[in-house]
């Protein structure tokens, strides 16, 4: 009898406590059952720029937050293409394609980590990449969409190229290592080709290259990603012994230099590099840096850079027709001016014609070793100098459209307008023929 009513009593003091224990629990554990309560996303909708078969792509991330005073019970999250999707999920550390069971209490998140990869489809047009997650939440669905635009493209590993190799617009080329033209041989870049570089890659010339764009349909030298994304790649890196080098009609970026000369033991020759209607811009270090080089270059933009916006060193020479400098820190921080040249012995020569050397945050943006052989005609330059030459213009802004939003053509007003003569450069960078008084830099101005 007695052991009886000591358990009665101890129910009692169970059932009369579990009002208390209800009261207790944290209100943001309490989970919530009405189908109305929603789940929130900090991207709806993930994109990828355009991206190419059989790469993997940087992972990519959402926060799944509860905004809700209780807890929510997700009964499911899961890719709708299952283990098919080219997308991989990884949800607070558990591998998808589907994850059970889980519990966000109110106010919390959890974190998605999202990779994709997929195979090429045999197509040379684009095609769009897609898939969602699915979220289960009381009987109810919401969603996050996956989109990309993908394309086939043709892989080329480290190594030597055959001799001869054209390639053309068909398929983007995409560079996985250093991609060698050998000496003795020529590399053929047609008109409307784009070739991409993975990080760390580099096109190697120690034979020929030969870059055959057009006024609309250039030929395009960048990472696997677009925009201000500089530093992706190494740049065109011509050695030794390569001669013969034309480029017309083109475009590089986002590398550490877009065109350099590279050697290891002094060299005995002097390679040469012929080039029109370029533009080169975003680069963690220089857009051209030459050393033992000729250069020739005609109707061409150099811009956002971190270094020398070109930098001539040792032997050679450089000859610059037409051409725009525009050396603006809006992007990134500015550690080189727009133009220099390092030649203590007097074997190098500089000659700038019909051009604009403008920047923002040097006195000087030509700065030339004594020894070296210099001339500036006919230019609009920003110097403390007066170099050899006749008709430049010094240290008046040229009065560009809008530097800051990298247009860098003339405004009505511009110092430059009218300011050159004529020459057997007949048109501009984008193909725009050249008045009885042509303008200075790369741009003609047309009202």
């Amino acid at each position: 009898m007695f052991y009886l009513n000591k358990l009665k009593i101890k129910t009692y003091i169970v059932l009369l406590c579990l009002p208390i224990l209800w009261q207790c629990t944290r209100k943001e554990e309490m989970v919530i059952t009405d189908p109305s309560a929603r789940l929130t996303f900090s991207k709806d909708v993930v994109l990828y720029d355009t991206i190419f078969a059989d790469l993997h792509y940087s992972t990519k991330r959402i926060k799944v937050y509860n905004p809700n005073n209780g807890a929510l019970s997700i009964s499911e999250i899961a890719l709708a293409g299952g283990v098919s999707s080219p997308f991989k999920i990884l949800i607070n550390g558990q591998q998808g394609p589907v994850v059970r069971g889980l519990e966000l209490i109110g106010g919390d998140s959890l974190l998605i980590v999202i990779d994709l990869f997929f195979s090429a489809m045999a197509q040379n047009t684009p095609y769009l990449v897609e898939d969602s997650i699915r979220f289960l939440v009381n009987g109810q669905e919401q969603k996050v969409l996956l989109k990309a635009v993908g394309r086939d493209a043709t892989l080329i590993p480290s190594g030597d190229l055959p001799c001869a190799t054209v390639w053309g617009d068909t398929k983007p080329i995409v560079l996985l290592g250093q991609t060698i033209v050998p000496a003795g041989c020529t590399l053929t870049v047609q008109k409307g080709t784009q070739v991409m570089a993975s990080r760390g890659s580099s096109l190697d010339i120690k034979g020929t290259l030969v870059v055959t764009g057009e006024k609309d349909d250039s030929v395009y030298f960048g990472g696997l990603v677009f925009g201000k994304n500089p530093g992706q790649w190494l740049g065109l890196r011509f050695y030794e012994g390569s001669t013969g080098n034309k480029l017309s009609w083109f475009h590089v970026e986002n590398a550490e230099t877009g065109l350099s000369f590279t050697y290891t033991t002094t060299p005995t020759t002097i390679t040469d590099i012929t080039m029109d209607h370029g533009v080169f811009n975003d680069f963690t270090k220089s857009a051209v840096d030459v050393s033992y080089t000729d250069l020739r270059a005609t109707n061409c933009l150099f811009f956002a850079t971190s270094d020398a916006g070109t930098r001539l060193s040792k032997r050679g020479s450089g000859i610059f027709r037409y051409c725009t400098w525009a050396g603006y820190s809006y992007d990134y921080y500015r550690d080189g001016v727009s133009i220099e040249v390092n030649d203590p012995t007097g074997t190098l020569s500089l000659l700038v014609k019909h051009s604009i050397v403008w920047g923002d945050n040097f006195t000087s943006e030509l700065v030339c070793d004594p020894a070296a052989t210099v001339t500036v005609d006919s230019c609009l330059v920003k110097s403390l100098t007066a170099f050899p030459g006749i008709g430049t213009i010094l240290n008046q802004d040229p009065q560009f459209e809008s530097a800051v939003l990298r247009n860098f053509k003339l405004k009505s007003t511009s110092p430059a307008v009218n300011k050159s003569v004529p020459s057997p450069v007949t048109d501009d960078l984008e193909g725009i023929l050249r008045d009885a008084l042509p303008d200075l830099g790369c741009y003609e101005y047309k009202p």
